[in-house]
């Protein structure tokens, strides 16, 4: 069928041809016709119709494919405009903290009582328990010593020394991980690696939080951020769960409203 198909358009354009070449015709039509359809009997010319149609095929082919990596591109960076944005205001609302003279840790989507330096920290509000499970550590209120360890990091965290401020942290949890800032010291080392875009290290540190830390009130935006490393690692199925368990074990929070914008299609 395909071949009788291919000969009709053959001998549709070369009698199309034939006549606006020829003046005056020559023989009859049913002579012209059976020449034109000797001619496309031509193998040569078949095989160059089939290659013109599978070339066809694969343009089109090309096309679709760019057009999907266009539309995955403008969402890479969208998306990635988007916790900027987010981590630069979570900066800003620690330092205006820092500035009035008082450590907290920013509760998702409400701000945290203040405290005084030799206090930070203390005993958390509970927060929902995480799904993901892991051995929870028992914390005690910090130090002033380890809170004067934490705010050293974090500041380098603000002046945007993001590997001296990671060494700092992680140096923090392996000699403090029973203090009460030490969550907090996990989370923004995780935000440092992502800057650096170092995401399987970041990862690391953000699963660190909820799943060793599952009271801390960081947990919901630990969860929120592990999920982003997870997209940057190409893993959206195991993303896309992460997202929706932030939306479903704390729905009120700030990170389940953002976590609701990047479910991925």
């Amino acid at each position: 069928m395909m071949k009788k198909t291919i000969q009709i358009a053959i001998v549709s354009s070369l009698l199309f041809s034939t006549s606006m070449a020829n003046a005056a015709p020559v023989g009859s039509i049913e002579e012209r016709i059976q020449r034109l359809e000797r001619m496309a009997d031509n193998p040569v010319l078949l095989q160059l119709s089939q290659r013109l149609a599978q070339q066809q095929r694969e343009i089109q082919q090309l096309h679709d494919t760019i057009d999907r990596m266009k539309r995955d591109q403008r969402l890479f960076l969208d998306q990635a405009k988007q916790r900027y944005a987010e981590t630069d205001q979570r900066i800003s609302e620690l330092e205006q903290q820092l500035k009035q003279g008082v450590t907290v840790s920013v509760r998702p989507g409400a701000g945290a009582p203040p405290v005084t330096p030799e206090v930070t920290g203390q005993a958390e509000t509970p927060a929902p328990a995480a799904a993901t499970a892991g051995e929870t550590i028992k914390v005690h209120p910090a130090t002033a010593q380890e809170n004067a360890q934490y705010q050293k990091a974090f500041a380098l965290m603000r002046a945007a020394k993001y590997e001296e401020s990671i060494k700092d942290f992680e140096a923090f949890l392996k000699q403090s991980p029973d203090s009460s800032l030490a969550s907090n010291a996990s989370y923004w080392a995780g935000e440092g690696y992502l800057i650096l875009k170092d995401y399987a290290k970041a990862l690391s540190s953000f699963e660190r939080v909820f799943k060793h830390y599952p009271d801390s009130n960081k947990t919901p935006d630990a969860m929120l951020r592990a999920a982003d490393s997870l997209v940057s690692l190409d893993k959206r199925a195991e993303a896309n769960a992460l997202y929706k368990q932030v939306m479903n074990d704390y729905p009120e929070t700030r990170a389940a409203q953002n976590a609701k914008k990047r479910i991925l299609p």
